[in-house]
This record gives C-alpha cells, sequence and structure tokens, in this order.
C-alpha cells in the first residue's frame, strides 16, 4: 500500500481484470509502480498455407522428438543441458525438413511428414548426433539392413582384441539407434564385459556376454571367421551409430543421422493437404498477386505463392448423392459413381480411386487398376459388384497415393450391415 499525492493511500493489485492484467514493479529509483498491461482479445489465426507448412514440420519434429528423448537430450555436444540438446536437434532438423520439402515434394524425400493430428512418429534422415569423436574404422553399419560389423584383426579374435579394434574402455560404449516403420524408436547400448579378461578368447558359445548391454531392444548378435555381427532388421533403412567416448572427464559423440533411404511416408504432397488452410487479407499478412512478401531492413524476398491441391466436393453412387464420411450399399451387378472435383492450383496428377479391403491410410499407395484419371471437374466410374466382394473406399489420389477418402461402399446386393463410420480423415 502506498501514499497518494492528492491524499490517502493506494493499493498495489495483482491479477487479470477482464483483458488487463495488474502487476507490481519497481521504477528506476527502485520504487514500487503498479503496472498494467492489455491482453489480445482475439488472435488471428490465418491458417495459410505457409503458416500450415510450418505446423506441419513442428508437428513432424515433435514427433520424433518423443520417441528420440533418450536419445537426443545429451547426444550434442556443443549444446548445454537437456534443452539446449533438444532445441539443437529441433533447430537442425528444422532446416533440413524445410529444404526437403522444398526439394522433393512428391518423391525422393528424406523425411516422413506427420499428417494433421496425427500422434505417431514418421522416420527420415534426423540429425540425432553431433561431436568431435569418430566411429574406428573397425566398427561399421550398414543403414539399410540394420546390421552393424565388428572386424577384429584374424590373430587376436579376444576380449583384449576387441577393445583394440573399437579404442574403447570398459568405461565406453556404442549405440544402435533406429525407428521402425510404425515410428517407434528402438536403442541398444553396448559396452565391453568388464567381468571378462583380455585374455579371454571370444567364440560363439560366449557370444552373449562379450557386451553388457542396456536399451529397449535387443539385437542378434553373431560370429563369423574375425567378424562380429549385430543385426537388429526392425530398424533397417532408418539407423545410425553413436559411440560414447571419455575426453576431459565427459563423453564426446560422433555426428550421427538416421537412414540413408528416402520416399518415407508421407511426402509434403500427402500429409500438408490434411492441414486446414483458411485465407487472410493482404493488410493482414496475406498474399497479393502471387507472393508473398517479407520485408527485412529495406531487403525485399519473395516466393511464389502455395498451391491449393484438389478435393472431391460431392459424390453420387447410382444417382443417389452420398455425404462425405456416409455409405451407400451397392447393388448386384452395374454400380456407377460420379465425382465432383474442385480443382486445385498445383499441377499434379488426380485420379477417383475405388479401393477395395480395410480403409486406406493417407498416403497409401493405390494400384492402377483402381483408378481413374480426372481431366476436368468430374469424373466417372462403373464397375460390377457381387454380393461377396469387400468394402470398397472412394478416395482422392494424387501421384499415386491417397490423399482424401470422402466415404464407403457396402457390397451387400440390396442389403446393408451396421458399418461403422469411417474415418474421413479432415
Amino acid at each position: 500500500m502506498g501514499k497518494s499525492k492528492s491524499g490517502g493511500t493506494r493499493t498495489y493489485i495483482r491479477g487479470r481484470v477482464g483483458s488487463d492484467v495488474y502487476s507490481i514493479g519497481r521504477d528506476a529509483k527502485g520504487k514500487k509502480q503498479q503496472i498494467v498491461r492489455s491482453l489480445a482479445e482475439s488472435v488471428a489465426n490465418p491458417q495459410t498455407q505457409a503458416q500450415m507448412k510450418g505446423r506441419m514440420i513442428m508437428s513432424t519434429i515433435a514427433q520424433a522428438l518423443a520417441v528420440l528423448r533418450p536419445i537426443v537430450d545429451h547426444s550434442f555436444d556443443g549444446a548445454v543441458g537437456a534443452r539446449g540438446n533438444l532445441s539443437e536437434f529441433t533447430s537442425r532438423n528444422y532446416a533440413l525438413i524445410k529444404a526437403d520439402i522444398a526439394a522433393n515434394p512428391a518423391t525422393g524425400n528424406k523425411f516422413g511428414l506427420v499428417a494433421y493430428g496425427e500422434r505417431n512418429a514418421r522416420r527420415g534422415q534426423y540429425v540425432i548426433a553431433d561431436g568431435k569423436a569418430s566411429l574406428p574404422v573397425a566398427l561399421a553399419l550398414t543403414q539399410a539392413s540394420g546390421i552393424v560389423t565388428i572386424t577384429l584383426a584374424a590373430d587376436n579374435i579376444t576380449i583384449g582384441g576387441l577393445k583394440a579394434a573399437l579404442g574403447m574402455s570398459v568405461e565406453e560404449y556404442f549405440t544402435l539407434v533406429g525407428m521402425q516403420i510404425d515410428g517407434t524408436a528402438l536403442y541398444q547400448r553396448f559396452r565391453i564385459n568388464p567381468s571378462l579378461a583380455d585374455s579371454t578368447a571370444i567364440t560363439s558359445d560366449n557370444l552373449a556376454d562379450i557386451f553388457a548391454t542396456e536399451g529397449n531392444s535387443a539385437a542378434v548378435v553373431s560370429l563369423a571367421s574375425n567378424v562380429i555381427a549385430i543385426t537388429n532388421a526392425a530398424i533397417a533403412g532408418c539407423c545410425a551409430l553413436i559411440i560414447s567416448k571419455k575426453s576431459g572427464g565427459k563423453f564426446v559423440h560422433n555426428p550421427a543421422v538416421l537412414g540413408d533411404g528416402e520416399d518415407y511416408d508421407y511426402s509434403s504432397n500427402v500429409a500438408l493437404p490434411t492441414y486446414p488452410v483458411g485465407a487472410e487479407n493482404y493488410l493482414n499478412g496475406g498474399d497479393i498477386f502471387g507472393l508473398s512478401e517479407t520485408y527485412v531492413q529495406g531487403t525485399a524476398s519473395s516466393e511464389p505463392s502455395a498451391e491449393t491441391p484438389s478435393a472431391i466436393a460431392s459424390v453420387t453412387v447410382n444417382g443417389s448423392t452420398l455425404g462425405n464420411g456416409g455409405q451407400a450399399v451397392l447393388v448386384e451387378g452395374s454400380n456407377t459413381v460420379n465425382a465432383n472435383i474442385t480443382a486445385g492450383t498445383d499441377s499434379a496428377s488426380y485420379a477417383l480411386g475405388i479401393v477395395s479391403g480395410s480403409q486406406p491410410a493417407l498416403g497409401t499407395t493405390v494400384a492402377a487398376g483402381d483408378q481413374t484419371t480426372i481431366t476436368g471437374n468430374s469424373v466417372s466410374k462403373t464397375f460390377n459388384n457381387a454380393t461377396t466382394d469387400s468394402t470398397r473406399y472412394i478416395c482422392l489420389v494424387r501421384d499415386n497415393k491417397v490423399i482424401q477418402v470422402w466415404g464407403s461402399l457396402l457390397a451387400q446386393g440390396g442389403g446393408g450391415d451396421n458399418h461403422n463410420p469411417i474415418d474421413t480423415g479432415n
């Protein structure tokens, strides 16, 4: 409480009243003063294509970070603490994913991208470690197969020979890290068993004892002549080796990148259309004349505005309207599906897909025989149905991959069942 210049007392308050937040601070002379700041009553969320692309990248990194955190929260030697390491992982891979989207929007992509609302990681060539250490020549990983090999001197297949080949003490490690197709991260740390004497011969009989291991996976260890092989086929195509060497009282690591593959599901052309895109006026940050302008210290840079994908607008089955997410019962014999398309601004090739079996996930490759090419704003597909056929799904296909699921077609000839509503992914 303080005195008012006009007499009486004045109470300092803390808290929020409406959109105003009250707090107590001090002026330049150290005296208390009341501080008031106003909150924005509404926050713009334009959901532009560029904004959605940024959200897609961050969502992709967040899901990868969730499964890789036990590794990457301490694997960047130049970073300080867990927060610094996680920030390093995020910033490096954000730049790599952004560049990959620009270079490989449809195929050849080095990162799988997360669809809108998806809650699992996708494989990609993530930088997961960096430092001044290096892998010994005797230690090699074939990323395509998930096989690690350790080559010993032919005349020294012993624990001492293993230490010499790896250049590792019993306090040091190497870790095999990878991601399965379902996005699960697997890792296993290997340390030379400190209880075994250097003179201990390594044979097929004691392979299970030569390493002390920890992790959430168990690779298969084998021996052929003077080569020890460590195999984890579950992470083939997306894996890396990290060595942990002691230097100056702390561990240092080698540069490590997951995988050497490409065409990981999904590419940008498949994932980005699943994100909700709105519109924004020019004065509020929107695009003008097809260009997005950014001015920094008097220097302008521009890039072409993002392209809009096509989408199914309406569907009829045998003349009856089928709503988005709906189901239709096919008749026995000939059936016709008609679809109207909202044309996008991109130059991709689109087709109407009629896919049998279980509902296809976004990004699923559709066989050519199940596609009907769209050449205008409408498309028609006629096919025969038998009562024994499986359920079919109406999809929009771009570059041979599903980007939209509209509805399902039940095979019952004039009957019907209690088929569950489909997930349209919208």
